[in-house]
């Protein structure tokens, strides 16, 4: 008998203890389950405060940079940040908080987005994200929901700029994004690399050779395809003739250099823009990398050895900037898929095939070491990027004739 008691009280002692096993391993289940559900909610919510900010940062400088100081726009910056926050899962609810408002260029904070008008000086956007999300195993253990919250402020300005032009050529965001500062680079302006090539120089040599990795298969999206004709520049936010920004001229340019007018740059062509003489008088924008706003600027196809001569005579042993693409878009999917320009329609290639536009969306800061100037390549040093709009100074903010200032305005995280 006492030995059946014994038994009898080992089998209670032990399902006890496998009771609290159990329980134990719910809760780390639990924690490392529901903890890593957190932790990318955590990370969602950042990128999306992180895009909200930008979004509606953007739409304040663009009405920066058009001088407009209508303060009931305000409604176009709240739109921008509540379509953002909504479309990536994070809609204002019980259990969901979203906060936006707009700061000056020293962070202070001047009023709340969507309350009706833009403050002036005005020259970012905040958003902030806090709620609740469910657990799942941790609420066997009491723990029913967690804490996710995060903030960030974009700020619009002035891109700061180091010295140096724009030239029209554009380099690809792949082979940017692989280079590290003081690598060398080669263009090849060549028909036979299918309009031209951007090439890290893995020799060194300054010219493009076999051994280098070239982005220019005309097979590819990323293809490039040579000059850039500043003269057609299309923006989603800028198609009409009597929009302040509106850069859709020309369909073609020539290898001429400047015009008459230095404030027009329809009178310039390829060669006056490669050399300092009359630089592009117009802001480029840059946009997102994978979306669609920004600037889509139109490709001119071919070897121009007179404005490549002229880029290396100007800039040799200096800074400047290169525009960077995502893509290339035909002209003739352009046409199905966006508005057309006011006043010009799309462009054509020689002989009336379909033209090749490069999404921008940054800037590559090189410096031109070209050793010979004589042949078709541009050589010279990568330094770095401005990706996702670029580096910018913020300015005086809205309502304070900004838009009269610099070459180039842009949005970035400021925090």
């Amino acid at each position: 008998m006492k030995r059946f008691k014994l038994i009898q009280s080992q089998e209670g002692q032990a399902i006890v203890v496998i009771a609290a096993v159990m329980m134990g391993l719910v809760a780390l289940a639990g924690l490392a389950i529901d903890g890593g559900n957190v932790f990318l909610q955590r990370r969602r919510v950042q990128a999306t405060v992180d895009a909200s900010a930008m979004a509606g940062t953007r739409v304040l400088a663009q009405l920066i940079a058009t001088c407009q100081s209508e303060s009931a726009s305000d409604d176009l910056v709240n739109q921008a940040v509540t379509q953002f926050v909504t479309s990536n899962g994070f809609p204002p609810s019980e259990d969901i908080t979203v906060i936006a408002w707009y700061v000056d260029a020293n962070m202070q904070l001047l009023g709340q987005v969507g309350a009706g008008t833009i403050p002036q000086s005005s020259t970012g956007v905040g958003v902030q994200i806090e709620g609740e999300i469910p657990t799942y195993f941790l609420a066997v253990v009491g723990v029913e929901s967690s804490t996710i919250g995060a903030r960030a402020v974009a700020m619009s300005g002035k891109v700061v700029r180091l010295g140096g032009g724009v030239l029209p050529i554009a380099v690809p965001l792949e082979v940017v994004q692989a280079l590290d500062p003081g690598v060398p680079f080669v263009v090849a302006e060549t028909n036979q690399h299918g309009g031209g090539s951007f090439c890290v120089d893995e020799n060194g040599n300054g010219q493009s050779d076999s051994s280098d990795l070239c982005i220019g298969d005309p097979a590819s999206h990323n293809a490039h395809r040579g000059w850039l004709n500043l003269n057609y520049i299309y923006n989603l936010s800028y198609l009409e003739q009597d929009i302040p920004f509106y850069r859709t001229f020309e369909q073609n340019v020539s290898n001429r250099g400047c015009g008459n007018d230095p404030g027009a740059s329809i009178d310039d062509g390829l060669q006056g823009w490669a050399g300092d003489d009359c630089p592009y008088p117009f802001p480029i924008f840059a946009g997102t990398p994978g979306a669609t706003d920004g600037d889509f600027i139109h490709g001119d196809p071919g070897a121009r050895q007179s404005s490549l001569m002229e880029v290396i005579q100007t800039y040799n042993n200096q800074t400047v900037y290169v525009p960077i693409f995502d893509f290339i878009y035909m002209s003739d999917y352009m046409a199905a898929q966006f508005p057309q320009p006011e006043g010009i329609g799309w462009p054509r290639a020689g002989g009336g095939g379909h033209a090749f536009l490069y999404h921008i969306v940054g800037f590559a800061i090189v410096k031109i070491d070209d050793p010979n100037p004589h042949d078709h390549d541009l050589a010279g040093e990568f330094q770095f990027a401005m990706i996702g709009e670029g580096t910018i100074r913020p300015g005086a903010g809205f309502g304070s004739g900004a838009c009269q200032e610099g070459m180039m305005f842009g949005v970035n995280l400021w925090q």
